[in-house]
């Protein structure tokens, strides 16, 4: 089906999370309408419906009248994390069913007494990981057929156990996909129900744990994400909408069918939309250089670097405590948000996350039946939170107080104020860290950054986080608080095919190279996004030295590089990340074509959003030496108005606090600036 658009029709972009379900609509005038939705009890896809309801009967537009819905969504990050979802089952080679419990044996922790497993395993039980006879060998040729009977056998046994997906995972699978292939195909006809991922169609590289690893996990997703992908297009088609585009962890938004081919890919949806919200949000003069995004929500932070205004991107995307090897916008997650708990410590001191209080029952002040102190309870009792948050979400001060006396400042022998200042003191200090580490991966020095506030909890963190971190410079954009549901609207449709390859890197390859470089052209499934513009190519190397384990991504244009150039350039990176470029030979590890098309019109000028209501003009703190501040509404800002703080200044859709010793203005973008005076 044609994705078609009007450019005098509606855009919708919606992205849900925990807590908010973040709505975008573009009018055809171009006036962006920017909203946050309370997530209602119930099953997702509903929920994400009832606020595109919610939006429509407001705003006043009909179904017919929209062109173009995008949607980011958390569900495979859910799944996951929270690990709630039936096992899957694997079919192996014969002798190899140990190698997602054996993994690469790598320490993490140098002190641990042992080395953990690298996989998940209960996900992927011993009973349900099948071996199979037959082998493809190293140089993709077949030197053992595969049985025919055995697999058949397997996938019986697959049905008989209640296994709803499977993942095939053979050796050298991406040199040569016959095999799982057939396997797939095989396992298809005796048991048609079990959806089947391959290791060679997930993650077409070398390493057979990484592969198999990523090839398991997109099989244990796949249900989940599936029933629910289907549950919205179907509540769009019911209602009269067009399809769906989604947003994947590349960084672009594909088709429903292609999300389902492989949706792992959604597992940093959410955060790759916020990512491309805050570069499209921000111009040259309001990023000055390179800037760091931070984006704040309630259960973790997501750090991501913004290089010339561009996006960074990674060819491994971490997980909770795993690591999948896919192509994904680099973001540094960690485990502190508003809904993280805050707690004390057997050595006396105060704790941050990981657990979270998620959306249900959530921090103590919702009133949904949370009873753990959150990040959340000690803004609120310190005064810089208003009584009600976007949504209409009403905050209850004297029950999150309670909680706090309860668990934090009796036992720390604080006052309530003392003891809720204290935590959030700690949990600005890890997030301080996180965005040290995040430069330092990338060889980019923290104290030349912006620090950019994204997220409903980015603003109000970012100046004592920047001050912790050696920044003095804070930009917030218009619309921080629904970054993700306004990315979408500015994203291109994209998608990525690749091959593996091991070649010396010397212009007697080109041609091989070329030939490479065609057939996955020829390869890449473009449908028909016509709200999009013309299709574009961009080629990239695995490069690393000969006898290197990894490889780096490099761009490449094969009528326009040289063996040298490519050389220099994986150099040059080599030493910009890992501090050191060697005279080494260089290989070829694999060759990658990512397909873009950007939206055929701009998502629109994003301007504040007004909080409405009775506006407070000042506000009573219970802050160390801050008796009070001034209130500031956001959307009354004037074009380069500039203050010092301590400030509040509220916005529809999120606040920003301003402490003292830092100054604020509006550039011309409507960009709110702090730096530190």
């Amino acid at each position: 089906m044609a994705y078609d658009r009007d450019t005098r029709r509606w855009e919708v972009g919606i992205d849900v999370g925990g807590t908010f379900v973040d709505v975008v609509a573009v009018a055809p005038d171009g006036a962006v309408h920017a909203s946050k939705h309370s997530r209602r009890a119930g099953e997702p896809a509903q929920a994400v419906l009832q606020a595109l309801d919610e939006v429509s009967g407001t705003l006043g537009f009909q179904p017919s009248e929209v062109g173009r819905i995008l949607h980011g969504t958390t569900i495979a990050t859910n799944i996951l994390l929270e690990r709630s979802e039936p096992p899957v089952a694997v079919i192996v080679n014969r002798g190899f069913a140990d190698v997602l419990t054996l993994g690469r044996q790598n320490r993490r922790d140098l002190y641990a007494p042992w080395v953990p497993c690298q996989a998940p395993v209960s996900l992927v039980p011993d009973a349900l990981r099948f071996e199979i006879g037959g082998r493809i060998d190293a140089a993709g040729q077949e030197c053992e057929p595969l049985n025919e009977a055995e697999v058949r056998g397997a996938a019986q046994a697959m049905r008989e156990a209640g296994v709803r997906s499977a993942a095939v995972c053979l050796l050298f699978s991406h040199c040569n996909p016959a095999h799982e292939r057939q396997v797939r195909a095989w396992c298809e006809d005796t048991a048609p129900e079990i959806a089947i991922s391959l290791s060679s169609e997930v993650d077409p590289r070398p390493r057979e744990f990484e592969r198999w690893l990523t090839a398991a996990m997109d099989a244990y997703v796949k249900i989940g994400v599936t029933d629910y992908l289907r549950r919205f297009q179907d509540g769009l088609r019911q209602r009269g909408y067009v399809p769906a585009l989604v947003m994947r962890s590349q960084g672009g938004v594909a088709t429903l069918d292609a999300c389902l081919r492989k949706p792992l890919t959604l597992a940093m949806s959410g955060p790759a939309a916020a990512v491309q919200g805050v570069a499209g949000m921000l111009d040259e003069t309001s990023l000055a250089g390179d800037a760091l995004s931070l984006d704040i929500g309630g259960t973790t932070s997501d750090l991501s670097l913004i290089q010339g205004g561009r996006t960074r991107y990674t060819l491994e995307l971490g997980v909770g405590d795993m690591s999948l090897r896919m192509r994904s916008v680099d973001v540094l997650s960690v485990a502190v948000g508003g809904g993280s708990y805050v707690s004390v410590h057997a050595g006396g001191g105060i704790r941050v996350g990981p657990e979270s209080a998620g959306a249900r029952p959530g921090p103590v002040a919702y009133g949904r039946g949370g009873v753990r102190v959150t990040v959340t309870d000690c803004l609120l009792v310190l005064g810089l939170l208003p009584e009600r948050l976007a949504g209409g979400l009403a905050l209850d001060r004297e029950a999150a107080a309670a909680a706090i006396e309860a668990s934090l400042a009796r036992p720390l022998g604080l006052s309530v104020e003392a003891a809720a200042h204290a935590a959030v003191h700690v949990a600005n200090g890890a997030l301080a860290e996180a965005v040290k580490r995040a430069a330092f991966a990338v060889g980019s020095d923290p104290r030349k950054l912006t620090l950019v506030a994204a997220g409903g909890g980015g603003a109000m963190h970012a100046a004592e986080v920047a001050r912790m971190a050696g920044i003095a410079r804070v930009a917030v954009p218009a619309l921080p608080g629904v970054a993700a549901a306004y990315g979408l609207l500015r994203s291109d449709w994209t998608d990525v095919v690749e091959q593996a390859l091991d070649l010396p890197l010397a212009d007697d390859a080109w041609q091989q190279l070329g030939s490479v470089a065609r057939r996955l052209a020829e390869v890449l499934r473009a449908p028909d996004v016509v709200s999009y513009g013309e299709l574009s190519h961009a080629f990239f190397l695995d490069v690393g030295y000969a006898g290197q384990e990894f490889a780096l991504e490099v761009p490449f244009e094969l009528a326009h590089d040289s063996a040298a150039d490519i050389a220099r350039r994986f150099d040059d990176e080599h030493a910009r990340i890992r501090g050191q470029a060697f005279s080494a030979p260089h290989r070829v590890r694999g060759m990658r074509l990512v397909a873009r098309r950007a939206p055929s019109s701009a998502a629109g000028e994003a301007r504040p959003v007004a909080t409405g209501g009775q506006l407070e003009r000042e506000r009573t703190l219970r802050l160390p030496q801050v008796a009070s501040c001034l209130v500031h509404q956001r959307a009354e800002l004037a074009v380069g108005q500039e203050e010092s703080g301590p400030a509040i200044i509220m916005s529809g859709d999120s606040t920003a606090w301003v402490p003292p010793g830092w100054r604020w203005r509006v550039d011309s973008s409507r960009v709110l600036i702090m730096e530190r005076a």
